[in-house]
């Protein structure tokens, strides 16, 4: 009797993507056995950790970031492609993940990038681990493309957000999928939020934000019928999410997960990336959320 193949799709969200760790940690919890793994964007560089049995690691780190060191990891850059070379954050994700290629992956995985040039979705599932990982996060306009056989790539999630797609192209038989986009419409915050987790508040930056907050609050009341302007960011970010979510709605309609897993996250802005402990918790009240619908694929002790 052939066994079942349970596939993860996991999709795009910059620093909402965290949540996917605490997908994955609770659907472990529960018993449920993950044979395949694709990822888009975010979803692609925890997707490669997990594969690769260092996801402890990558949790441990991402855990320990703090607003600065989200800012130090930002290495601006005056190129034309993006703003952010993306160096020092890869540099440092590479050392996380001392594997170079696919074949080091326990686990079948893959990686969807656009290629620039054709409009097409380009998927990865051999070679270079970290090139394919660079390319799916490569969010247009904020992080510099990746060239490839002629061709630059950018963000996945410009032709396939959430890859239910590349998971059952993988042999999954069942695809559990990750949307990290679905109440993007709900916060549409400062991208560098100024909400503060205690330990932050306690430092000698979070008093810094805590008076730059306090200070916006005090103008917004002299002035409370004039408007705050999206900054250029906000205005790229938002219009990516609404694009991006409109292309996803059209696809999950044509091939549907089997279980879709929606954590909800609205406080966690593009750039929050300290903001793990938030994200983590959310991704894992959605795996609780679906506990009935997962319980089926929880597979015997032989």
């Amino acid at each position: 009797m052939r066994r079942v193949k349970i596939g993860l799709a996991l999709g795009s969200g910059a620093a909402r993507g965290w949540a996917h760790i605490g997908v994955i940690n609770a659907l472990q919890r529960a018993g449920v056995e993950i044979d395949i793994v694709a990822g888009c964007s975010i979803g692609s560089l925890v997707g490669a950790a997990y594969a690769c049995g260092r996801l402890p690691a990558l949790e441990k780190w991402v855990r320990s970031f703090s607003y600065w060191d989200v800012l130090r990891l930002m290495d601006l850059s005056w190129q034309r492609g993006g703003l952010l070379r993306g160096e020092r954050v890869f540099s440092q994700y590479r050392a996380l993940l001392p594997f170079a290629d696919f074949g080091h992956c326990r686990m079948k995985f893959g990686a969807v990038a656009t290629n620039l040039s054709t409009g097409r979705e380009l998927w990865f599932t051999e070679g270079d681990l970290h090139h394919a990982v660079r390319a799916s996060c490569s969010m247009p306009g904020l992080m510099s493309p990746v060239a490839h056989n002629g061709y630059w790539l950018v963000d996945g999630a410009v032709v396939n957000p959430v890859p239910v797609s590349l998971t059952r192209a993988l042999g999954a038989d069942i695809v559990i999928a990750v949307d990290l986009q679905h109440d993007a419409h709900l916060m549409q915050q400062d991208l560098l939020s100024v909400n503060l987790t205690t330990s932050e508040s306690e430092s000698e930056g979070g008093a810094v934000l805590r008076w730059h907050q306090r200070l916006r609050e005090r103008l917004s009341r002299i002035t409370p019928k004039r408007p705050v302007a999206p900054t250029a960011m906000e205005i790229m970010s938002t219009s990516i999410q609404v694009l991006e979510n409109r292309l996803k709605r059209n696809r999950m309609a044509g091939d549907p997960p089997d279980i879709l897993l929606q954590p909800l996250c609205p406080q966690i802005s593009t750039l929050d990336f300290h903001r793990a402990d938030a994200a983590i918790a959310a991704g894992q009240m959605a795996v609780e959320k679906k506990i009935d619908e997962l319980l089926p694929l929880v597979r015997p002790v032989a």
